[in-house]
C-alpha cells in the first residue's frame, strides 16, 4: 500500500495568516537551490524495517524588501519547501517577488512526525496564502501595515 498526500487548505483572514507566521515579508527571489533527497523512515514491518521515501527540497533565498513581522539578522533569508503543489509546498521563480507568511519548522520537509526534529528552518505552503507581490491586493497591505506598527 502506498501513501498518498494531497493539500487541503481553507481560506483564513489576513489577521489569521499574520498571527500564525512567524515572519512576514516581501521579498525577491535572488538564488534557487534543488536537491533531490532520499530518506529512510523506521516501520514496524520486521521483513522491511525500513521505507525508503524520495522528495524535493528547495531552498529558496529571498533579499527582503519589507518586512511586516519577526526578525532576522540580514537583508536575506532562505525558505526551504518542497516545491511541489499536493503536498502544499510553493515554488517561486527566479527574480519574482511574493509576499511570504513563513513560519519555523524543526520537522524535516514532508515529515509530520514529531519524533524526527532537525535543526530549525523557516518554510510556508500554498496554504499560508503566499503569493506573487503583483497578487496582492492593497486591501491586504495596508491590513498588514496596520497589524505590524509600520507607518
Amino acid at each position: 500500500m502506498s501513501e498518498i498526500c494531497a493539500c487541503s487548505c481553507y481560506k483564513k483572514s489576513v489577521t489569521e495568516n499574520y498571527k500564525g507566521a512567524d515572519l512576514v515579508f516581501t521579498g525577491k527571489v535572488v538564488e534557487v537551490i534543488e536537491q533531490k533527497v532520499i530518506d529512510s523512515i523506521p516501520t514496524d514491518n520486521k521483513l522491511n524495517p525500513f521505507k525508503i521515501r524520495r522528495y524535493n527540497r528547495v531552498e529558496f533565498k529571498f533579499k527582503i524588501i519589507k518586512l511586516y513581522k519577526g526578525e532576522t539578522d540580514s537583508e536575506f533569508v532562505s525558505i526551504y519547501t518542497t516545491g511541489g503543489i499536493s503536498d502544499c509546498g510553493n515554488y517561486f521563480q527566479l527574480n519574482s517577488k511574493q509576499l511570504v507568511y513563513s513560519y519555523i519548522k524543526d520537522r524535516r520537509l514532508n515529515d509530520w512526525s514529531t519524533k524526527r526534529k532537525v535543526k530549525p528552518y523557516l518554510s510556508t505552503s500554498t496554504c499560508s496564502q503566499t503569493k506573487k507581490l503583483r497578487r496582492v491586493k492593497r486591501k491586504e497591505k495596508r491590513k498588514l501595515t496596520k497589524l505590524s506598527g509600520i507607518k
